[in-house]
């Protein structure tokens, strides 16, 4: 009996463990291989951002 218990118990933890890797395979090479609009369009994968106007660099010290 605990034999029995403790075998479901290994190839329980054993096909998590594959479900796992396949699950976090297919995230990683689909967020590296996928087209823009498949990433914008999957739920909250990826948000858009658009740089309207860089204000960052300001000179230091020229006249205008």
């Amino acid at each position: 009996m605990i034999q029995g218990m403790l075998t479901g118990t290994v190839l329980a933890a054993a096909g998590f463990f594959v479900v796992g890797v396949a699950h976090s395979s297919f995230r990683h090479y689909f967020r590296r291989y996928a087209d823009e609009e498949d990433l914008r369009n999957h739920d909250g994968v990826i948000q858009e951002v658009v740089i309207v106007a860089d204000e960052t660099k300001k000179t230091r010290g020229s006249k205008k």
